[in-house]
């Protein structure tokens, strides 16, 4: 027998990932079920000493817990019923268990040997935690390991562009949509002579005046852009010290607590994937919004001057 833990971090685990592994397992236990009920039957036309088993159930099983986040609990041992309940309420649960082992004889070498090998799994939005233990001697459940390691190897990072360049798509995003009411407000003021006199003093001062405008709308109309998709995937905040200043404790993101946690997309991330791409949307939308911006800010103050 040996043993493994694996604590799955900085990994985004997805609705089809746990779908697929849930399903192999069942899979797995209904071939063997079946394999036993065949041998079963074969076994019994001949006498006991003379039998041979592959698998000689005893008391496999797959056992799925649910605690869900009204405060309820069920608890599984069909599939398919379980299966309803994880297509139909996915953003009402807060944790799984999943209890898969095999435990079974079978002859090996013309002996009756006993084999008890299982996989345990518990799963909620931040965590994945699998225990294992598998025969050397029989590899029955080798695959369904192998399956989940693929998975895990293969699930997208959760500290990616969208979480490490958060403070540039912000900005990009906010000043794309703030430049335009803001050169509009700066622009208008222009029709106040003494304040046309002031701008054209100094050329420095018009598009200075339109950048401190924009970082104020920017910072509007980012967070109505983006604070709706960020909210279930940035990280958690840690206390960074106090602030005499402002009278303020100050906090930043704990990157450290990010990566060490995973995001598996049930609960209240069901659709975190889905706010990453809207996420990327948005950047990639405003991003090329910037040169033309710019441009139109220099003639803009160069019209300012002239006039």
């Amino acid at each position: 027998m040996y043993n493994d833990t694996i604590k799955v971090a900085n990994k985004i685990i997805s609705y089809e990932d746990l779908y697929d592994i849930f399903s192999i397992m069942n899979e797995k236990l209904i071939y063997y079920k079946k394999v036993f009920q065949r041998e079963e039957l074969q076994n019994k036309a001949i006498s006991y000493f003379e039998r041979v088993w592959t698998f000689e159930d005893t008391s496999s099983k797959l056992v799925f817990d649910v605690d869900f986040y009204d405060d309820t609990y069920i608890k599984f041992d069909n599939f398919n019923s379980f299966l309803v309940i994880f297509q139909t309420r996915t953003e009402e649960i807060k944790s799984i268990n999943v209890r898969f082992s095999l435990s079974y004889n079978a002859t090996i070498h013309g002996n009756q040997e006993s084999f008890h090998q299982y996989i345990d799994m518990f799963i909620s939005e931040t965590k994945m935690n699998i225990e294992v233990c598998l025969s050397s001697v029989d590899t029955k459940m080798d695959d369904i390991y192998e399956l989940i390691k693929s998975k895990i190897l293969n699930s997208p990072v959760k500290y990616d562009f969208v979480i490490k360049k958060k403070d540039r798509i912000y900005s990009i995003v906010g000043f794309a949509l703030g430049f335009i009411p803001s050169i509009c407000f700066v622009t208008l003021l222009c029709f106040v002579s003494v304040i046309l006199d002031l701008f054209a003093s100094s050329y420095i001062l018009y598009p200075v005046s339109v950048l401190v405008v924009t970082a104020f709308f920017a910072n509007i109309f980012a967070s109505i852009k983006l604070d709706r998709f960020y909210g279930t995937i940035e990280p958690p905040k840690k206390y960074a010290g106090y602030d005499s200043d402002a009278c303020k404790s100050l906090y930043k993101d704990d990157i450290d607590a990010f990566l060490e946690s995973s995001e598996i997309l049930i609960g209240k991330n069901i659709d975190n994937l889905k706010h990453r791409e809207n996420i990327l949307k948005n950047y990639e939308k405003y991003k090329p919004y910037l040169p033309y911006e710019i441009g139109i800010l220099i003639v803009l103050s160069i019209l300012v001057l002239l006039f």
